[in-house]
């Protein structure tokens, strides 16, 4: 895998999902910020609300150890900057951010530029499409959700794919599914448990 290839790969996966036990989240608490956790492999991640995005920082077990990564999200359906051990990944994005009325106008798609730690990259295109409405079951907890579909493609480079499963009304992605070039899944992310604010 070339080394350009593998800072496109750090991009995918910044998505994550809210199992519930007892009380449901309620938006008035996610705005306080969520701590999401799964068990094992171990994945900790603590995502607030930031105007109409949201920032992520997430704690997760690769290759035997704990690395620590952060994330900035214009949208939480889109990702602006990931920073990990790696370096800095950032998209810029061409057309204004305007996912909100996405059951009413189905689609949307901007010109993408992928910069690594500064540097310009590769460029492409972004593609967002809503594929209908529905309820995303957690624990005994269900919420009412889009299905999306969200697609990057850089030059020369395989698609980042995925169908997530957001409530608006949380302001959070609440399932993701990495899709194959034939829209196989290939994984899934779910957590075990959450908590209001930051803790263990």
């Amino acid at each position: 895998m070339s080394i350009l290839l593998k800072s496109v790969s750090l991009l995918a996966g910044i998505t994550f999902s809210v199992p519930a036990f007892g009380d449901c989240l309620t938006a008035k608490e996610t705005k306080r910020g969520v701590l999401l956790t799964r068990e094992a492999p171990f994945y900790s991640v603590f995502c607030k609300p930031d105007g109409p995005g949201l920032t992520e920082q997430r704690l997760m077990e690769r290759d035997g150890s704990l690395q620590p990564v952060s994330a900035v999200y214009l949208h939480p359906l889109l990702v602006e900057k990931r920073v990990s051990a790696s370096g800095t990944h950032a998209l810029k994005y061409a057309n204004a951010i305007a996912l909100d009325n996405l059951p009413e106008k189905k689609n949307w798609q901007s010109g993408t530029t992928l910069f690594i730690n500064g540097k310009k990259s590769v460029s492409g295109t972004t593609f967002i499409r809503f594929d209908g409405l529905g309820e995303e079951t957690i624990a005994s907890c269900s919420y009412k959700v889009w299905a999306i579909n969200s697609r990057l493609e850089l030059t020369e480079l395989p698609p980042i794919i995925f169908e997530q499963y957001y409530s608006p009304e949380l302001h959070l992605v609440l399932r993701s599914v990495r899709l194959g070039h034939s829209n196989r899944p290939l994984n899934e992310l779910r957590f075990d448990r959450f908590q209001i604010g930051w803790g263990n």
